[in-house]
């Protein structure tokens, strides 16, 4: 009997070699760090907003301020009613009658202010017009007169750090007083209503220009220009 050998072939089928994954445990922390970060900012625009205080006459002079002027005819532009031009009308009444050098208009964040050196309104220590000047000032006054009902007039008086020697005047805070008293009334002669003026004294307390360490004709420049009065024009309270 013959013996069969069955032989039997096995056949080697290459495997594809695994994939090798790596380790992504630590891929998606950065997004928890991201997310947390927000978080934290958010909470801490939101306590700004819950403690911060808005004033909404600064709001309107800030909207004032950034609102885009349209492109108008000038008959358009001279009713206008804005701060803007407001303050257009005054700079152009005081380059026109050449007061440069004595008044001058500027924006801040009580609205348009409008200094006059005080030589141009008053004599020397006293609250009477300076008649030199009659004229011209009370072409600027009607100017300032004509703003429109919805803003206030708010007149400051400010005098140097020299005490006044004069019988009328008692101090420097008699003297800015009575100032700020006379422009007012001029005011109210011009149709101003009494209601939409108010008069604030400072005399020497807010210096333009600090006088301390100064001599000789700087100290002299620096109290004529702490000698002046303002009058700031802005929304009514």
């Amino acid at each position: 009997m013959s013996e069969t050998t069955s032989t039997t072939e096995s056949h080697y089928i290459p495997q594809s070699k695994p994939k090798r994954f790596s380790n992504s445990k630590g891929e998606g922390l950065w997004l928890m760090s991201f997310g947390d970060l927000c978080l934290i900012l958010i909470s801490f625009f939101i306590l700004l907003l819950s403690f911060s205080s808005i004033s909404q006459k600064k709001a309107d002079i800030m909207r004032e301020a950034v609102k885009p002027t349209p492109v108008a005819t000038k008959k358009q532009d001279s009713t206008s009613d804005s701060l803007a031009a407001v303050t257009r009308k005054i700079e152009s009444a005081i380059k026109r009658l050449k007061l440069d050098q004595n008044a001058h208009v500027t924006f801040d964040d009580a609205g348009v202010a409008i200094e006059f050196k005080d030589g141009l309104l008053f004599s020397v220590g006293s609250a009477t017009s300076n008649a030199a000047f009659t004229e011209v000032v009370n072409q600027i006054m009607k100017v300032i007169a004509l703003t429109p009902d919805k803003y206030h007039l708010r007149i400051e008086g400010h005098t140097d750090d020299v005490p006044i020697k004069s019988g009328q005047f008692a101090s420097n805070w008699e003297l800015s007083s009575a100032r700020g008293i006379s422009l007012m009334r001029q005011f109210v002669q011009k149709g101003v209503q009494e209601n939409r003026v108010s008069v604030l004294a400072y005399a020497h307390t807010r210096p333009k220009r600090p006088v301390e360490g100064l001599k000789g004709a700087e100290l002299d420049q620096a109290r004529a220009a702490n000698r002046r009065v303002v009058v700031r024009i802005e929304p009514k309270p």
